[in-house]
């Protein structure tokens, strides 16, 4: 049983995507180039490293994988990487299309673009927890490349299918499958309620693929891949375009998309035993459970036990058409519905109520200047111990912001910095008068010692938001 709250209000803003141009008959088979295909679609990919301040469970599976990915100070504990994802720009000003768990609780956000991964900050514009969907802004040079995006409504199993993404952080991976099955709802890899309407697909998706581009045999993008089944093989799941399509406005709009309110909770299907027991002609519709004293549906006069054949002249074959069909009325709208009731039709009017159960959205605050004592860089350093088995050598990173791009390039606290732009840096006297010799061009080299092994990274000030972008490391 499934509690119809809610409903996507249908504002009419400006399109944000670029569709695809209309075929017919649809490209079902494989790409005359799959190597072409992706040449030409992998630019409006990103890959996207969000991050939390919080500390990470340790039996976090992804835990082993991050730290070799991005390095860990020894006997460090806190993972800050939340989600490794990817997107794909939906519009040529850095709007990008993500999944919401990529982006959830994330503090600071990094978008890798091009094949030379050159790193922006990325801002959430907004999120949609019952879609699983998000959008996110970058800021740079633009046009960005974009992708179109193709029609999910008419998608057929066995389409060949390709997917982009970031598989375990193996940046701009490509596979390939087919379409093995639409409209997939008995899953539900979120454990919330929501709108789920999977394609499935055989084409290999892996942690790190969330939120990356699903492309037909043309490069449209008719999928946004989102969930593994990790007990099985072949078997990844993503949101139909079309969803994108529904909440995008309102997310570029507003943060958020309002939904509309029934007061009411169906049945999730009707049995043979139970169609017959209620008489239904065609054995097809929406069984009504529970009906909330004083919301729209009461007003209307629905009652529990009451059989939704039809919304606005559309007949209802299974429960999720009802949800899906009100996902696209605005709240205060009134709608039409057929009732079958006491072995009779009845037509109802029903007026679409605002859900009051969602909260409100809150920006995401503009990221905060570095604390004086760890500009430029994003850290900052102390000597090393008098008592250490190094000292003399070098200094240690004291404190680093988790937010920085110096810790997404590997850097963290404990390390040992021998060098700076090839000059000796004993102790933070000789660190400073180095830092001096950059501070115009604000660009760095670091040789820095963790353990038994050495390594170089490289790192570019940012003088808008006082922090830094990764070049190479």
């Amino acid at each position: 049983m499934l509690a119809l709250f809610a409903v996507v209000a249908a504002i009419a803003p400006q399109k944000l995507w670029t569709d695809a141009a209309a075929t017919n008959p649809r490209p079902t088979a494989p790409p005359i180039s799959i190597s072409q295909l992706v040449k030409s679609s992998m630019p409006a990919v990103v890959g996207i490293v969000a991050t939390t301040a919080r500390g990470s469970d340790l039996n976090d599976p992804f835990r082993e994988f991050l730290e070799k990915m991005y390095g860990a100070g020894q006997g460090q504990r806190e993972a800050p990487v939340r989600g490794i994802g990817t997107g794909f720009f939906i519009r040529k000003d850095g709007l990008i299309a993500t999944n919401g768990h990529v982006v959830e609780g994330a503090t600071d956000i990094t978008v890798q673009v091009g094949e030379e991964e050159r790193t922006y900050r990325g801002t959430v514009v907004g999120k949609d927890d019952a879609t699983d969907l998000a959008l996110i802004k970058i800021d740079g040079a633009q046009p960005f490349p974009v992708l179109p995006l193709g029609d999910s409504d008419h998608l057929e199993v066995g389409e060949w299918v390709i997917a982009i993404g970031n598989p375990f952080g193996l940046s701009r991976s490509v596979s390939a499958g087919i379409v093995s099955y639409k409209g997939r709802r008995d899953v539900n890899p979120s454990g919330r309620p929501g709108f789920y309407d999977f394609i499935q697909t055989d084409a290999a998706i892996n942690p790190g693929n969330s939120g990356g581009p699903l492309l037909d045999a043309r490069g449209a993008v008719i999928g946004i891949n989102a969930a593994v089944n990790p007990a099985g093989q072949g078997i990844g799941f993503a949101i139909p375009i079309i969803q994108l399509k529904e909440v995008s406005p309102q997310l570029a709009d507003r943060g958020r998309v309002v939904r509309g309110w029934m007061g009411a909770s169906i049945q999730e299907s009707i049995s043979p035993e139970l169609a017959e027991s209620f008489a239904v002609p065609g054995g097809k519709g929406a069984v009504l459970t529970e009906i909330l004293d004083g919301g729209p549906a009461a007003l209307a006069g629905l009652r529990a036990g009451d059989v939704v054949t039809s919304y606005d002249g559309e007949p209802l074959i299974e429960a999720y058409r009802l949800r899906w069909l009100a996902a696209s009325s605005a709240p205060g709208k009134s709608v039409k519905l057929g009732v079958w009731r006491g072995g009779r039709l009845e037509s109802l009017t029903l007026t679409l109520g605002e859900n009051p159960n969602l909260p409100e959205w809150k920006a995401q605050a503009a990221p905060t200047a570095l604390r004086k004592e760890q500009e430029p860089f994003g850290f900052a350093v102390d000597e090393t111990n008098k008592d250490s088995v190094e000292p003399g050598r070098g200094v240690r990173i004291a404190t680093i912001d988790l937010r920085g791009c110096a810790y997404r390039a590997g850097l963290r606290e404990g390390d040992l910095i021998t060098e700076l732009d090839g000059r000796a840096v004993p102790d933070r006297a000789a660190w400073k008068k180095a830092l001096a010799g950059i501070a115009q061009t604000g660009v760095a080299r670091v040789f820095v010692r963790r353990g038994g092994r050495a390594v170089f990274f490289g790192l570019r000030r940012d003088t808008l938001t006082q922090t830094v972008r990764v070049d190479a490391h």
